[in-house]
């Protein structure tokens, strides 16, 4: 039972990063090329701006480097926590 949970939790957090990665990339290439608002990139900024905003600081010039260090960032935290619930099936 516990072996189940914890391999549900390890697949969660897999998918839940790998969307927050797919959302982030989409975010950006939308900021680069739609014009005007759209129902899809309202709905991206509230998942993504919580996001990127701490990461605001990663700035060169006028280039925002926010989405590339969350990036590197939430794939750190979901390297960490799955090792984590791996070391509890051990």
């Amino acid at each position: 039972m516990t072996e189940t949970l914890i391999l549900f939790a390890i697949r969660f957090i897999n998918i839940l990063i790998q969307l927050m990665y797919w959302a982030i990339l989409i975010y950006v290439l939308m900021s680069w090329f739609a014009r005007g608002a759209s129902p899809l990139g309202s709905l991206l900024a509230q998942i993504v701006r919580p996001i990127l905003t701490p990461f605001r600081w990663a700035r060169i010039g006028m280039i925002d480097l926010s989405p590339i260090v969350a990036l590197i960032a939430l794939d750190f935290l979901g390297r960490f926590l799955i090792q984590m619930l791996q070391k509890l099936l051990a």
